[in-house]
């Protein structure tokens, strides 16, 4: 499988150092992220799910419009 890239909710990719707020307010910093399939973001609170910060694989999302 090849590399997959994450992206934050507005379309910019997502890098480690990022600041990312989940869905109960909690503000983390990215560690890394799983590059070979499996739906993990690594931060500085510990192991998540992508969908906990609303991040999306492979392609940014659509902008607000």
């Amino acid at each position: 499988m090849s590399n997959r890239h994450l992206f934050h909710p507005d379309g910019r990719p997502v890098k480690v150092g990022d600041e990312v707020t989940s869905f109960r307010g909690e503000k983390y910093i990215v560690t890394g992220w799983e590059k070979t399939g499996r739906n993990r973001v690594y931060t500085t609170g510990g192991e998540y799910f992508v969908s906990v910060f609303d991040l999306t694989w492979d392609k940014p999302n659509a902008p607000a419009s």
